[in-house]
């Protein structure tokens, strides 16, 4: 649990720190843009405003627009669940028993084995038809555990607030990974508290039996934090307690450091620093930070802008 608290927190001190110079940035750009539009380009400072306030407009767009399109896609899916609703069966309120879950389970009928935790406020668990008869008592004992541990600590609104960031923060590309890893940690700290509580076998054993559907169960959920979701890594803690350590891409890396201090060094320029650069040469005067900083902010904005059509494009081909 510790690990992922800390991979929150990294996740969202760089967040809040990448906001603010992106928006001070931006603040710092739209004098410049609407000089531009009123009087024309002064110089090719204005034209590299102007290019990146556009940039950073469509890619926060396209984030934004994909998030909340997956949020309302979210919402119906689980209304059209729940209006699937059944009692609640003697095996699963047998599980149930001691786990401080009454009221908050729900069973709906459906022929794909699953589990989740939902909703913000007041988190419930969902669990289906088909998991109930696949699994024996210990086994849904061990997923009610690991399910538990995602409502006790809020992890749909802790999820939701993650890619929202990660999403807004297209330029900063370590964000989108860091939300990955935080994923992953919450998925194997549900795990080793159900592991706590139960044992390992109850819980291996739950995998093993659902881990020929694992890739069939696509249900789309965006806020729902799964328990099918069976990956090598979470395997490999659960079986051998290997620790997952946190890969970041030297490109994201690379994307990221350049689109920040690309940002820092326009703000500064913009900010009164301006008399300093231009008493540098041509190349690394103000014109020249199209050769610098700003192509690696360009280069951020252009992929974060990529990824962020990636899954349009793969629905679209997808389409018969």
């Amino acid at each position: 649990m510790a690990r992922a608290n800390r991979a929150f927190a990294v996740l969202l001190a760089l967040a809040f720190a990448s906001s603010a110079i992106l928006l001070a940035l931006l603040l710092t750009l739209v004098p410049r843009v609407e000089q531009l539009l009123t009087q024309g380009a002064a110089d090719t400072t204005d034209l590299v405003a102007a290019l990146i306030l556009v940039l950073a407009i469509c890619g926060i767009s396209l984030g934004l627009a994909a998030l909340f399109r997956q949020l309302l896609a979210t919402a119906v899916l689980i209304r059209s669940l729940v209006a699937r609703k059944v009692s609640v069966p003697s095996a699963v309120l047998s599980a149930a028993v001691g786990l401080d879950l009454d009221g908050r389970i729900d069973v709906v009928a459906d022929d794909r084995p699953f589990s989740f935790c939902y909703w913000f406020v007041r988190p419930r668990v969902c669990l289906s038809t088909a998991l109930v008869r696949r699994l024996d008592h210990d086994e849904l004992r061990a997923v009610l555990l690991h399910e538990r541990y995602h409502l006790r600590h809020r992890d749909p609104l802790r999820l939701v607030v993650a890619r929202y960031f990660a999403a807004g923060l297209y330029v900063v590309p370590v964000v989108d990974e860091l939300l990955g890893f935080y994923m992953l940690q919450k998925e194997i700290a549900a795990d080793e508290e159900a592991v706590r509580v139960d044992g390992v076998a109850s819980l291996a054993s739950a995998l093993y039996k659902l881990l020929p559907d694992a890739d069939d169960v696509s249900l789309g959920l965006l806020v729902p934090v799964s328990s099918l979701s069976v990956t090598e890594a979470r395997i490999d803690r659960l079986v051998a307690g290997r620790q997952i350590g946190l890969a970041l891409s030297p490109v994201s890396v690379a994307l990221s450091g350049g689109a920040l201090l690309g940002a820092a060094v326009l703000i500064a320029i913009q900010g009164g620093a301006s008399v300093a650069f231009e008493a540098l040469p041509r190349l690394y005067a103000v014109p020249g930070l199209l050769l610098g900083p700003a192509s690696l902010l360009f280069a951020a904005a252009i992929d974060g802008g990529l990824h962020q059509l990636r899954p349009l494009s793969q629905r679209l081909l997808a389409r018969p």
